[in-house]
């Protein structure tokens, strides 16, 4: 072997590694990395270039996945701001700190695995590392598009796998003690969510002017992130009016004449009537109300799946619930619901038999008596 890595420790604490490879007799420096892994690497592909004769021999030496990744982010003009905002929370913090100082062309698909994999023994969610994979299989496909690179090494990448559990929701009686339990202003807006199916976000961005208290309706325009601030709904089907249930409509009025909130463009849910509340904030509240109300855990989201819970048994349509709750398609909607839709058969069926014995009763031949 005749490549070296130096470990060093700078003066601001943190560590790097320097790599360095023997060639014609003399030690040729490959530059200093922030993880081992990243050194190692550039290692092999030295060593392997000098065994071919190649080392050193390039006209052009491909940039760092850093320099890259600076003029693939600017590039990227269709991004809406909070998508654009998390595309550079996610490099920042899980993808940039793996590879920003590889070359694009020493980045394998073992690379890409052996960093999943960290990210699998993390903290992170499933989703979360999917989320991450999914940028940076975009960034190293755009610089294949680019020519940067002859393949992107993100072909064949097992990601952790998540096990789908049973979509947990609260039941009206349950989220009564919820609200029992939770103070202003978390409780009216934990009534918004159970009550109208919006997202956190939807219910964060609304102004008393996108609440129609004459015609029954709530308006869903924006959506409101901490890091995005208001931007507008992610599809079509996002900006939409949402019915006003009528208990809602009460909940809504009380919250209205105990605030004295009178013009329009007030924020329903807000710390300083400027900015709305903190979703993380909002969720730990959530989580505390649930503890005091006794009942198990679940997400905040449980209650937008509560509200479609009740819709269905209720009779709403398939369709008329995606309408409400801004799914994209009828079939988003099935995917995520059907469960709720298998209800017992034995009602119907023995309803569509009485319908089929009325027919045959009435293609009976009539028979009169003496006949």
């Amino acid at each position: 072997m005749s490549g070296k890595i130096r470990r060093k420790t700078l003066q601001d604490g943190s560590v790097r590694f320097y790599a360095a490879v023997m060639h014609q007799g003399r030690e040729v420096a490959l530059g200093s990395f922030k993880t081992k892994r990243n050194a190692e690497t550039a290692v092999r592909r030295a060593e392997a270039e000098v065994a071919a004769g190649t080392f050193g021999k390039r006209e052009a030496r491909s940039p760092t996945f850093n320099e890259f990744f600076e003029r693939w982010i600017a590039s990227k003009h269709n991004l809406r701001e909070s998508t654009l905002v998390s595309y550079k929370h996610t490099f920042k913090n899980h993808i940039l700190p793996t590879f920003g100082d590889m070359r694009l062309d020493e980045i394998g698909p073992l690379d890409v695995q052996a960093w999943i994999d960290d990210l699998a023994e993390s903290d992170l969610t499933p989703g979360t590392v999917a989320k991450c994979f999914r940028y940076f299989r975009a960034a190293m496909k755009q610089a294949e598009a680019w020519e940067m690179i002859d393949r992107a090494p993100t072909v064949k990448i097992n990601l952790p796998r998540s096990d789908s559990e049973e979509m947990t929701f609260l039941e009206y009686g349950e989220i009564s003690r919820l609200l029992d339990a939770a103070e202003e202003p978390t409780r009216t807006l934990f009534a918004v969510l159970a009550y109208s199916g919006l997202r956190l976000g939807e219910a964060l961005a609304l102004r008393w002017r996108d609440i129609d208290l004459e015609v029954g309706r709530i308006r869903v325009a924006r959506s409101w992130g901490y890091l995005g601030g208001f931007t507008e709904p992610k599809t079509r089907t996002s900006k939409r009016n949402v019915p006003l249930l009528p208990v809602l409509e009460k909940v809504l009025t009380e919250y209205r004449e105990r605030n004295q909130a009178s013009g329009p463009d007030d924020l329903l849910f807000t710390f300083d009537g400027k900015k709305p509340l903190d979703p993380a904030n909002v969720r730990k509240k959530f989580l505390k109300a649930l503890e005091e109300a006794g009942l198990g855990h679940c997400t905040i989201h449980s209650l937008r799946h509560s509200y479609a819970s009740l819709m269905l048994s209720c009779g709403t349509s398939v369709k008329a619930l995606q309408v409400a709750l801004g799914h994209a398609s009828a079939t988003m909607t099935l995917d995520t619901y059907s469960h709720l839709l298998e209800t017992d058969m034995d009602g119907p069926v023995a309803r569509a038999s009485a319908v089929i014995e009325g027919i045959r009763e009435l293609e009976r031949p009539v028979s009169f008596p003496g006949e």
